[in-house]
């Protein structure tokens, strides 16, 4: 799953990400940016993310985003 996050990020941020990587003090994703990522990986992942649930707790590092997704499948 974190393989296809990276690569989900890949695909809006035009940038390479490691499992750990702090994507938005980096500069990788920018709030526009989180928001085309999560509708990529509601797509991908059959689930669906609120709006209010784009938060750095959930967001801020792939690793974050696959816990999250794990959480929301259940």
């Amino acid at each position: 799953m974190i393989e296809i996050i990276k690569e989900k990020i890949k695909e809006v941020a035009f940038k390479k990400v490691n499992d750990t990587d702090e994507l938005f003090q980096s500069g990788i994703l920018t709030s526009i940016l989180v928001v085309d990522l999560a509708t990529s990986l509601e797509d991908e992942f059959n689930i669906s993310i609120p709006f209010t649930e784009i938060t750095l707790e959930n967001f801020s590092t792939p690793q974050l985003i696959q816990t999250y997704i794990e959480r929301k499948k259940i």
